[in-house]
């Protein structure tokens, strides 16, 4: 098997892994904080669970829709329309990446779930310079 496409394969696994995971922040934030109780999964203090509730709802969508222009990015992958692909699934990482990095410096002690975010979108990109870099050498 070609390393080109085992590498290309890689990093689309990795943005996809990044997708599936926006859309499980997705489901805590909109779904199941919003449930009596939700406030333990993020260690909110019961009593700042009401008040964050309308926070956490809006901020699940943020997360979905940049797992929904990721995985619009990774169909055009598929369809092999390079242009369109790079450009949202490259909006969709770097979004990701730096809402992680925002995350980081607003809360040190969110550090394991900023990493969460991060990492896959990261990898993805580490790998798709491996697959550029091979495909201009063949040039």
């Amino acid at each position: 098997m070609d390393f080109q496409y085992i590498v290309q394969w890689v990093s689309y696994f990795f943005f996809f892994l990044a997708g599936l995971i926006h859309v499980g922040i997705f489901v805590l934030e909109s779904v199941l904080y919003q449930r009596p109780g939700g406030h333990k999964y993020f260690g909110v203090k019961q009593e700042h669970h009401a008040v964050t509730k309308k926070w956490a709802f809006n901020q699940g969508f943020y997360n979905l829709f940049l797992a929904i222009a990721m995985f619009i990015g990774l169909y055009y992958v598929n369809q092999l329309q390079v242009r369109m692909a790079g450009v949202i699934v490259s909006f969709a990482g770097l979004s990701m990446i730096t809402a992680g990095l925002a995350l980081i410096y607003s809360d040190r002690r969110m550090l394991r779930g900023a990493m969460i975010q991060i990492i896959p979108p990261l990898l993805g990109f580490f790998f798709l310079a491996f697959h550029i870099i091979g495909r201009i050498k063949n040039l």
